[in-house]
């Protein structure tokens, strides 16, 4: 089958491994990927290993914008001119008065348009995004104007952000007129299917982030020097809770708990957190790094004890989704420490694969990681029974097949390691005449 991913940025974003996890296992189901990002940004200095074994078909022209798209897109809606403008005048209906909204959709019309022209010519089956913003916005164009079934995935920002600037005005548009949509937690697809019709809900299906197992194995910590070692990996934005971690590091300081924690990223809080960090004379403490790798945060995962990353809601209403960091602690074997938001209960079970404490509130955030200074036994339990849950929930290649199955319609039927539910096609260039940036 070939199926065209959408998906933001290209190169694909590091902070996002998880997007290129999902389409390396769809690759080597034997199905050919065709990849239509939305606008071209530097090479990043963080790379996963992952990353090398994709091998899209093809790669359309990443630029948001350039002559050719502009040419083609005029060519489609000269001989496609009834789709086209029923497609764009329901899309901006949707959008209202938002004008970030209305805007989005105006700005990627000329990419919807030539995709549709291009993707129709290659023998795409299906057109699938990875969130439900405007990289839905333009496979919903691609798939209308050009007769493809479209679907997407939706994370977390896409749908929880209420900022005029961020809100998907045109969500409900999409959720009606998608062949099928997928979201990465329970709490997430019930939130899109509440703004469905009854008869329509069943369209929308739980499809978890998955990572690499074989990469995140599970290894006993390393024996305590009675320091308690923690670990953050994650962008350093205001979702994650990273000045309640501080302030929860200086009660345990206050507590004479032995502790180190290595917080690991990038984002436009670095100022401020090591503003917080000196301000709280915490700098033996607390060591700030910067973005690794997939590789590289598997060893750091086996050098700590814990895991811990305080989510919270946002002003605007913006959250995490699952943080795919603790789906990558707890698969290697070690406790995670969070808080009781969007889907993060499904995986942090407080008590079985985790503890939870409230958001905002660094006693109670230092009161659970102080458990775990005492109690190493325990954090061994639910080290162990959180890389079950994880084997069962967030095998990338199990999840791939079960996102391919719902694609085939075969729901009912079980998705072992070996299945391959769709009969694969050989891998060919894209027909005469389509233009197409081939990835060596």
């Amino acid at each position: 089958m070939r199926i065209a991913y959408v998906i933001p940025a290209y190169p694909p974003a590091a902070s996002q491994p998880f997007v290129v996890n999902e389409m390396v296992e769809v690759q080597e189901a034997g199905h050919d990927i065709f990849l239509l990002p939305l606008y071209r940004t530097p090479p990043s200095a963080v790379r996963h290993a992952t990353f090398e074994r994709f091998r899209p078909v093809a790669v359309l022209p990443p630029a948001m914008v350039n002559v050719r798209d502009v040419l083609l897109s005029l060519w489609v809606l000269v001989t496609r001119p009834w789709r086209v403008l029923s497609t764009l005048a329901a899309l901006h209906r949707a959008a209202g008065w938002n004008p970030w909204a209305q805007a989005k959709v105006l700005v990627v019309t000329p990419k919807g348009l030539a995709a549709a022209w291009r993707l129709r010519r290659a023998g795409v089956a299906r057109i699938h995004a990875h969130w439900a913003h405007q990289s839905a916005d333009c496979a919903a164009i691609a798939g209308r104007v050009g007769g493809i079934p479209f679907s997407f995935t939706a994370h977390a920002y896409d749908i929880y952000s209420n900022d005029p600037k961020l809100r998907n005005e045109t969500l409900v548009w999409k959720l009606r007129n998608a062949i099928q949509v997928f979201a990465v937690s329970d709490y997430a697809a019930d939130l899109l299917r509440a703004k469905l019709a009854p008869a329509d809900r069943g369209r929308v299906h739980t499809v978890r982030v998955g990572i690499p197992m074989q990469l995140f194995c599970p290894e006993p910590p390393r024996p305590r020097d009675g320091t308690l070692r923690l670990l953050c990996v994650c962008r350093w934005v205001d979702t994650k809770g990273l000045d309640t971690l501080i302030d929860a590091c200086a009660v345990l300081r206050d507590r004479g708990v032995a502790f180190h924690l290595r917080l690991l990223g990038d984002g436009p809080l670095r100022g401020s957190l090591a503003a917080q960090v000196a301000r709280l004379g915490l700098a033996s403490h607390v060591t700030l790094g910067t973005p690794v790798p997939q590789e590289q945060v598997a060893e750091e995962l086996r050098a700590c004890d814990a895991f811990v990353m305080p989510c919270r809601r946002d002003r605007t209403g913006d959250m995490d989704g699952i943080p795919t960091a603790f789906m990558e602690a707890m698969a290697t074997g070690r406790p995670v420490v969070s808080c009781p938001v969007s889907g993060v209960p499904e995986l942090v079970r407080d008590g079985e694969t985790g503890l939870l404490a409230p958001s905002d509130d660094p006693v109670a955030f230092a009161d659970a990681i102080a458990r775990l200074a005492r109690d190493e036994a325990l954090g061994a339990t639910l080290g162990r029974q959180g890389r079950a849950l994880v084997e069962r929930q967030h095998d990338a290649h199990l999840n791939a097949r079960r996102l391919l199955a719902l694609v085939a319609g075969d729901q009912e039927r079980p998705v072992s390691h070996t299945a391959v539910v769709l009969p694969r096609q050989s891998a060919r260039t894209a027909s005469s005449g389509a233009r197409f940036t081939t990835q060596k």
